[in-house]
């Protein structure tokens, strides 16, 4: 099982079984259930969960440590249908509707998502956050028009309004409708104008549209009134660097990582940018050994450590560190290919061929 999910559904849903005691063996069960999970004793956790879910059918917490323990097992689709019954139990808990994002998202599941939230919806046809769910799955599947559908429904809304728009002015902005894209937020922007996310989706779709000044004024304001300083400068960076904007990019990766602490995915997309840009590579070196340090098995980052060692001129650290590349991804995985061709790309700088079998 990817633990990563497990924690951060748990983080996402800040642990159900704490916030929800009952009295009685529902309790009993539950707790059970969750010790059972964190000891990955999948099988155990799930009897316990459904004794619990028996015993008390209007909590959402058996269910959710039911769906985490068939995710254990490996049971994608049967953690869904879990989920689906939380939420049924507790429509407007806006925390089961990220978790089940972030599920699928993992997984590559959207599919899932669309599956479970059209028969949540078929019961509780005005649940306005399964509504805006759906349609963020309907538009991960590339079907945008159902997508702009479900998510026009949602923001008519109130408990889901805000993703909802959020989600609307992204697809509006996939296809150009820039002025369309700054309208599906003005709402919820008069609701709450210092929401960093809200802030940071219209600044992008001010870039966008080519309005720089515009964008920069929501950039700041997202900045100032965000506790999260470093992921928000992260994500700005991202927004300049894929419209080529990589001196900009580099502004806001620096930024992020001034706040301290760094994530490893951080320093690694300033070390590549600065190593597109071709300047300050020794810099850039630093930053990268920083992240393959905290990941020595990363592939992405053991090909930025490579990529960088190739622009100095220094090709046979470079080969090294590509060969630890592709000893960690696996046959058929989705870098290998491109990794392939960056190893050929570092023979013919010495003049040798590049031969797999070597």
């Amino acid at each position: 099982m990817n633990n990563r999910i497990l924690l951060g559904a748990f983080a996402l849903l800040g642990v159900f079984v704490i916030e929800n005691p009952h009295c009685g063996g529902t309790t009993e069960h539950r707790q059970l259930a969750f010790y059972y999970l964190e000891q990955e004793q999948y099988e155990r956790a799930l009897i316990e969960a459904r004794r619990a879910a028996r015993q008390d059918r209007s909590g959402a917490s058996a269910h959710f440590i039911a769906a985490m323990a068939q995710l254990g097992l490996g049971r994608d689709e049967e953690a869904v249908a879990d989920i689906s019954r939380a939420i049924l139990a507790e429509p407007g808990d806006e925390r089961l509707y990220a978790a089940l994002r972030q599920i699928c998202q993992e997984r590559g599941r959207f599919d899932l998502a669309r599956e479970a939230l059209s028969g949540v919806l078929e019961e509780q046809p005005d649940n306005s956050p399964a509504q805006a769910t759906l349609g963020w799955a309907y538009a991960r599947l590339g079907d945008d028009e159902r997508a702009g559908q479900w998510l026009e429904r949602a923001a008519a809304g109130d408990s889901a309004a805000a993703f909802a728009r959020l989600q609307l002015s992204a697809l509006y902005l996939r296809g150009a409708r820039f002025a369309e894209a700054i309208q599906a937020l003005e709402p919820a922007l008069a609701r709450a104008p210092r929401d960093p996310e809200l802030l940071v989706a219209a600044g992008e779709c001010y870039l966008r549209w080519g309005r720089p000044e515009e964008a920069g004024e929501r950039f700041a304001a997202a900045l100032e009134h965000s506790g999260e300083r470093a992921a928000i400068a992260g994500r700005i960076a991202m927004v300049h660097y894929e419209l080529g904007r990589r001196r900009q990019a580099i502004e806001y990766y620096e930024l992020a990582v001034r706040q301290g602490a760094p994530l490893p995915s951080l320093l690694n997309n300033l070390a590549w940018t600065y190593g597109e840009e071709g300047v300050k590579l020794d810099r850039a070196l630093d930053l990268s050994m920083q992240a393959v340090k905290s990941e020595p098995d990363n592939p992405v980052y053991l090909d930025t450590y490579a990529e960088l060692f190739y622009k100095k001129g220094e090709y046979a650290r470079a080969i090294a560190l590509m060969r630890r590349a592709l000893e960690s991804e696996p046959e058929g995985g989705e870098q290998r290919e491109y990794l392939i061709g960056q190893m050929e790309k570092f023979h013919k700088a010495i003049g040798r061929p590049y031969s797999p079998s070597l």
